[in-house]
């Protein structure tokens, strides 16, 4: 079975890396369908990393398996019984480092059960229409690393299905509970109190510019990174989270910030020289462009 009833997640042992959020059918501009969301490309790269990988969100398995059967191989969806799939059409005539117009065709709804997650090395909550409340789970998970992708959080959407955005807060009490944030620039005002927090509490906050590189606040100051350039680029969609999985990774496994941010950086490089998460890199070949060893070496936390 290519993917799993979300029942059988409760007897899953400690895994790797696992990401929560719906995944999504993106609409193509011939009406054909392309898997997405941030769980999806996540789960992907973390698995392409040497990662034991597990994706949890809400869907119709019959929408889904056909697009997921390219990478059934390499990491476990388990997916909560929907009405419909999560559907978006994409309007990206704004550019690359724009917010792309949306309109949300379909939600899966709410994802249940978030109280009863396996422990994990890496927690990626990663929502892309609000599918999550950020205090339920990241106030009862066991504790690795949480990271957190926020963009599914400000979005809304209106009775035309129209995406639209608003501001985010959260508590100190929840920023405490968050390891490392990451957002797009194009995101970061609706963004701005998470980040403060998240960075009081003593979290990495990383900000990603597009070709501009990234920049990163941590409770003792701010540093910019440039990007890696890319040889060329066919389609930036999910690299944010592409960047965001291998960050997380290399954070748990002791990188300083400066060569996690590379170490992302040349995951997101090599994830835009295709379509889809098919295009999403291995280690071996993201060490390589990141000039870095294949596995990330430990060192003191927080430090530059």
């Amino acid at each position: 079975m290519t993917i799993r009833t979300a029942e059988a997640l409760a007897g899953r042992t400690p895994v790797d890396y696992l990401a929560v959020g719906n995944p999504t059918l993106d609409v193509l501009p011939d009406s054909s369908f392309a898997i997405g969301g941030s769980m999806v490309y996540a789960v992907v790269q973390a698995a392409r990393l040497g990662l034991c990988a597990v994706g949890v969100g809400r869907g119709r398995d019959v929408e889904l398996a056909p697009v997921w059967t390219p990478f059934e191989a390499e990491a476990f969806l388990y997916i909560q019984p929907a009405p419909e799939t999560t559907r978006f059409r994409n309007d990206n005539t704004g550019g690359a480092g724009s917010l792309r117009t949306q309109w949300l065709e379909a939600s899966a709804g709410a994802v249940s059960g978030l109280d009863r997650l396996p422990e994990s090395r890496v927690l990626h909550l990663a929502p892309v229409a609000r599918e999550i409340v950020l205090d339920d789970v990241v106030r009862r998970s066991a504790r690795g690393l949480v990271g957190l992708t926020p963009q599914g959080l400000i979005r809304s959407w209106d009775a035309s299905r129209l995406v639209r955005h608003h501001m985010l807060h959260i508590d100190g009490a929840t920023a405490k509970n968050i390891d490392a944030v990451v957002f797009a620039d194009y995101e970061a005002a609706y963004l701005a109190g998470v980040a403060e927090a998240v960075r009081r509490a003593g979290g990495v906050v990383v900000v990603t510019k597009g070709p501009r590189g990234a920049e990163v606040l941590l409770a003792n100051g701010t540093q910019e990174f440039a990007a890696i350039a890319a040889d060329r680029l066919v389609d930036d969609t999910g690299a944010g989270d592409v960047f965001a999985a291998s960050l997380f990774i290399a954070l748990d496994a002791g990188s300083t910030v400066s060569d996690a941010v590379r170490f992302a950086a040349a995951a997101a490089t090599l994830s835009i020289s295709g379509i889809g998460p098919g295009s999403i890199a291995t280690r071996d070949a993201v060490a390589k462009l990141a000039g870095q060893d294949t596995a990330p070496h430990r060192s003191a936390a927080g430090l530059f």
